[in-house]
């Protein structure tokens, strides 16, 4: 596990609950002085995902999201970790981009590294994120980022990032460490469906790369705009623009 600052202060910004574990699970048992900070509560308040999963409430979902997650944590032997919930409903972190940039300057005052997702065009609600971090990071902090997933010639990519230079940290999972990822991926049995999509056998970090939020992070539709939500890349852009002052 080579990531360098693995024993420095270290807050994981995820946007859903079993973010932390498809992008860094593997690692989060190394990272002794663990925060993860949860911009969500991993449930849309249009009830669908909800519904699918046989739940009366969105309430109820939401509850099992953060039972799977102390799940996967403890499969993850990372119960050490911290864990602070902003709490905004999923899909809906742009449209609450101001929320979650003053809580997150509280949250992350203490950090000496932040860590979140980067700006790819897989969910609405993660390059939310990647744009929050980056106005209420902290002076003198530093700032990493992991490869998520994103279209690439029409597929599903992850755990590889858009525009790779070959100084990303890259690791192969392998042994205990797949075993004890695998084990943790499914503590999230509502999430199952979505997650067997993706490879898990990657893990991705780099420095984060300066962004123009105010662009579409690739040519061409977005991976969430092909699942219907309500947020498409226009909107969201109008979204960050306003909160980076841009107009």
């Amino acid at each position: 596990m080579r990531f360098e600052s693995a024993d420095k202060r270290i807050a994981l910004v995820v946007a859903h609950p079993d973010d932390e574990t498809l992008a860094a699970g593997a690692h989060l048992k190394y990272w002794p002085n663990l925060t993860i900070v949860h911009v969500t509560d991993g449930a849309p308040r249009d009830g669908a995902d909800a519904r699918r999963e046989g739940f009366s409430s969105v309430a109820g979902y939401a509850q099992t999201r953060g039972e799977e997650l102390g799940c996967a944590l403890r499969e993850g032997e990372a119960e050490h970790a911290g864990l602070i919930e902003i709490g905004v409903p999923d899909q809906e972190a742009i449209t609450n981009i101001g929320h979650v940039i003053e809580n997150l300057r509280e949250e992350l005052a203490g950090s000496e590294v932040v860590m979140t997702h980067s700006y790819e065009g897989g969910h609405p609600d993660h390059d939310a994120c990647a744009l929050a971090c980056r106005a209420a990071l902290p002076p003198h902090v530093e700032l990493w980022e992991f490869a998520g997933y994103h279209l690439r010639n029409g597929a599903i990519e992850n755990g590889e990032f858009l525009g790779a230079d070959g100084a990303e940290i890259r690791e192969v999972l392998s042994g205990e460490d797949l075993r004890r990822k695998e084990k943790m991926i499914r503590c999230f049995r509502t999430q199952l469906g979505t997650l067997s999509q993706f490879r898990w056998d990657i893990e991705s970090f780099r420095r984060a790369r300066e962004v123009d939020f105010t662009q579409p992070p690739h040519p061409g539709v977005l991976l969430y705009e092909t699942w219907g939500f309500a947020m498409n890349g226009q909107r969201w852009r109008e979204y960050a623009c306003e909160a980076l002052r841009c107009r």
